[in-house]
């Protein structure tokens, strides 16, 4: 099966998903996909399963992912789901440590909590400490930050740069290479040898006109898209993420 009908009938199958969800799911299979390359799209569909299983997986991780929770190549996972899984296997084991077996959880106790629930993760303390901590060393990392996007600006900056001096180089040595012929056709009825050489010249710019070109087109057909692309799927799964964290 290839990317196109894998993705069409995923698409048919999440119909019933409300449209966010949805969006961001072929959203994130697609640049799953876009990550892995043309070479290993066959690879990564097989171990992504059938369309059908896929989308069994991601329903039912939605309809269990509680608050919030992220797309991975297993399907949808949900931050409260996995976080409960985990405070589960801490407790259990501190259980065992200290003699309460499973009469403890027949008892219906959880972690030392009538009732079976679980205690809060994090006390308002601890999220006022993080946020002083957050203010105390705002000037490190937003001077991090600035960084990171000065290097992102410099680096478009150096690409578009790249791209005009292509074009002039390319322009100019193609309109050069074509006098050059012209001229170099017109002398050879008076002196062949001088015509002959203006007319190799001329095709010589002309090559290189075209070669400049090539890479121009190559630059903004793949270079600069692949790299625009790159950094707004980073920034998006980094500022998501965090977003659904919170």
């Amino acid at each position: 099966m290839d990317r196109a009908e894998f993705m069409r009938r995923l698409s048919d199958l999440l119909q019933d998903v409300p449209p966010a969800e949805r969006e961001e799911a072929l959203q994130y299979y697609n640049d799953y996909l876009d990550d892995a390359g043309v070479g290993n799209e066959a690879g990564v569909i097989a171990s992504l399963g059938t369309p059908e299983e896929l989308a069994r997986t991601i329903k039912a991780g939605l309809t269990d992912g509680g608050n919030g929770g992220e797309f991975t190549e297993a399907g949808f996972q949900g931050y409260e789901r996995r976080d409960k899984n985990q405070i589960m296997s801490t407790d259990w084991k501190q259980d065992e440590r200290q003699g309460g077996t499973q009469d403890g959880a027949k008892e219906g106790t959880f972690g030392g909590n009538p009732g079976g629930q679980p205690g809060k993760s994090m006390s308002g303390g601890q999220i006022a400490l993080m946020a002083i901590l957050l203010v105390l060393t705002s000037p490190v990392w937003i001077g991090i930050l600035g960084g990171l996007l000065g290097c992102v600006i410099g680096l478009f900056g150096g690409m578009l740069g790249l791209f005009f001096a292509f074009l002039a180089v390319g322009v100019v040595f193609s309109v050069v290479g074509v006098c050059l012929v012209i001229g170099g056709i017109a002398a050879i009825f008076g002196a062949p040898l001088a015509g002959l050489s203006l007319v190799g010249v001329g095709l010589i710019l002309t090559s290189l006109g075209l070669l400049f070109t090539c890479l121009m087109v190559w630059m903004v057909g793949s270079v600069i898209p692949a790299l625009f692309r790159g950094c707004v799927n980073l920034c998006s799964r980094l500022f998501h993420r965090g977003g659904a964290k919170a």
